[in-house]
Order: C-alpha cells, then structure tokens, then sequence
C-alpha cells in the first residue's frame, strides 16, 4: 500500500473510533433528561418510563456474551455497521412518540451499543494492535465527551427549539458515524475471518466460561459497573439525607462525570507500556484510594462540602480506572480479536448481571436503614475483591497460554 494511501486510511480509522466512542452512551444517558417532557406527551407518568433507562442495561445483559458470534458470522467491518445502523435504527424510532415506538427504538439502540461495547476492544486490537493503549484512551475519552456534550447541551436546546431537536440530534449523529464508517470500510481490509479456521480458533479447548484466567475480568469488570451505577443512583440521595444543598449536589454530581476524562487519557497508554511489577503498583495505589474512599463512607454523618467531594473524587477515580484498565487488558491478554471480542462479551454480561442488582439492592438497605453500616461493609468486600482480582489479572501473561 503506498504512502498515499495509508495516511488516509489512518486518519479515516481514528476518527471513526472517536465518532464511534461519541454515540456509545449518549442515546442511553440523554432520554432520561427529558422524560417529563416524553411523559406529557404519551400522557403517562414519568414513572412509567423508568424502563426506558432499564433496557438498555437488559440488552447489554442479553448480547454481551454472544456479540462475539455476530463478528465470527459477519466480520468485524460489516459486524460494526450493522451496530452502528441498529443505533440509528433505534434513535429514528423514538421520534415517533408512542410508546411502542419508544419501546422498541430503545430496545434497537441498546443491541446495537452492547455489541459496541464488545467490539471496539476487539476494534482497537485488529487495527492498532501496536498502539491499544492510545486508542482504548480515544475512544473511552470519546464516550465520556459524547455523554457530557448531549448532558451540557439538552437543556438549552429544549428551552430554545423544544425537545423534539434533541431527538433529531439523536438521530442525526449515529447517521453521520454510519455514513463514514461505511466509507472507512471501502479503505481498510477485514481483519477478522469468517472461515472454519477462524471457527476452530474458538473450539472447546479455548472454552471462555471455564477459563479461570477469565473469571478475574468478569470480577473486576463487575464490582466497577456495580460501584459507578449505584454511586449514580445513591450518592445524592445521600447528600440530600445529610442536608447537602440541591446546588452542591448538582456540582459535586457534574464534577463524578468528569472524572473519568482525564483518567481515560492517562491510564491506558500507561498501563500497556508498564511491565508486569509496575502494573501491580498503579493497581496498588489505585486500590489503596478506593479503600479509602470505602471507609469514608463509614463515616459520612456529615453535610461538609469537602467530605462529600472528596468521596466523590475517590469513587469516580476508582470506577474509571478499573474500568479503563479492563478494557485496556481485554486486548493485552489476547492474541487476536475474536479471542478479544469472546473475553470482552463474557466479562461485561457478567459484569453487567452483577450490577443490575447494586441500586435495587443498596436502595433497599440504605431504605431500611440511611444509617446502617450493611451496604458499606459490602462497599468495602467488593473493593477488596476487585483489587485482588485486578491483581490476578495483571499476573497473567497470556488469557489462553499457561
């Protein structure tokens, strides 16, 4: 391939991970912000369109672990598209307000992230298999962005054009990543085959299930997913509780989003770059400010600002390092990206069950009891276990090599 072609398909293949990083998130996390406003229109009360936020955690539970068949069957190139049209699919659904349409525009949106989400490890592995670690920080900077920009800008669009705008917006922007992968795909070669000896790649003796090197991945994938989704339903119900004002909250709230940005720049260019001892210690000392931030919360009868966004800081460096760092080794510990995509799509339907269950289940304790010490106890075990398996996983060489 000449020079001139090559720079081209460089720059075609980065942007498409940026332009897909940015609608990863951002059609789940943004229908929530106008749910009173969808509700008057269906003439239902908000209440009723909790599922709509339920769902898509649903799909990634249901897909995960099977989106690997999806690329094995179609490639990765068309395996990506057909995701990416899912999510346009889906978006282009909910502009007709029924709530069948929303239902199932919802549902279409949520099967075309979870195998996103499977994917992109596996994208990343195949054609930047030299540089995981930049490209793992691009496109988890990306999701991170693409989540704030719809957050930062919602309101003011529905008070200027109406939320119908946000909607079409929605749809707007996966048509637009459709449309350029689909010309990335006319520049780039298919990195994954679908013939029998790419299917006997994944014959029993490569079981992932059975994997005890695969178990730490689903663990620490798990307790992340788990901490991050009952830290955003619960910590400010637990500020509003020890009389933090709405404003604080709000901030203190904006600042956890945030968090991650920086971190997801950082850390996995670091992390494929350290040798096995110097992994062990980022994991070290970032368990050791994820333990402290756990026995903070054995001590949180207090409305001070500094408390609350100390916890803050320490439980949003936490999810967004361990998450980072999983994604990041999902690559490093495979060899090809099928092997990537099979250990990703069984640690995040693990992981994704596991944490189906934190907000039910902390909501109910700190329900019965604000004051009780139960849920921190568990706060604290998860923490502990997370660490040891993150250890585990930095001990292993090599996912299906002894």
């Amino acid at each position: 391939m000449s020079k001139k072609q090559v720079l081209p398909t460089g720059i075609a293949l980065a942007a498409s991970v940026m332009l897909i990083g940015l609608i990863m998130r951002s059609p789940i996390t943004t229908l929530p912000l106008m749910l009173s406003q969808i509700s008057q229109e269906l003439g239902v009360p908000s209440g009723q369109l909790g599922i709509l936020t339920t769902i898509p955690l649903v799909m990634f539970l249901l897909i995960s672990n099977f989106a690997s068949k999806t690329m094995a069957v179609f490639g990765l190139k068309k395996a990506l598209f057909l995701s990416i049209a899912s999510i346009f699919l889906g978006t282009a659904l909910r502009l007709v307000v029924t709530m069948p349409t929303m239902l199932l525009g919802t549902v279409f949106v949520g099967i075309g992230i979870a195998h996103l989400n499977v994917f992109m490890p596996s994208f990343v592995a195949a054609y930047f298999s030299h540089k995981v670690g930049v490209y793992t920080s691009l496109y988890s900077l990306t999701i991170m962005v693409g989540s704030a920009a719809f957050s930062l800008l919602t309101a003011p669009v529905v008070a200027t054009f109406g939320w119908h705008a946000v909607m079409w917006l929605l749809v707007l922007l996966p048509a637009i990543v459709l449309g350029f992968w689909f010309y990335t795909t006319r520049l780039v070669p298919e990195k994954v085959k679908t013939t029998a000896t790419e299917k006997q790649n994944v014959a029993p003796k490569k079981r992932i299930w059975t994997n005890v090197r695969a178990w730490p991945f689903l663990i620490v994938f798990g307790v992340q997913a788990t901490i991050n989704y009952t830290g955003v339903a619960w910590l400010p119900t637990m500020m509003a509780h020890h009389h933090v004002s709405a404003g604080a909250i709000s901030v203190i709230m904006s600042f956890y989003s945030f968090i991650g940005m920086p971190i997801s720049i950082i850390v996995p260019n670091i992390l494929v770059h350290m040798r096995r001892r110097g992994t062990m210690m980022a994991i070290a000392i970032a368990g050791a400010l994820s333990l402290a931030g756990a026995v903070m919360l054995f001590n949180q009868d207090t409305s001070s600002l500094a408390y609350w966004w100390t916890l803050t800081v320490l439980i949003g460096f936490a999810t967004s390092f361990f998450f980072l760092y999983t994604m990041t080794m999902f690559a490093a510990k495979t060899d090809s990206p099928v092997e990537t995509a099979r250990l990703s799509g069984m640690a995040q339907a693990g992981g994704y069950f596991m944490s189906a269950f934190g907000p039910m289940l902390y909501g109910m304790a700190f329900t019965a009891n604000p004051a009780g010490e139960i849920q921190n106890i568990v706060y604290l075990i998860l923490v502990v276990l997370m660490i040891i398996a993150a250890l585990l996983m930095a001990a292993t060489k090599h996912l299906f090599k002894a």
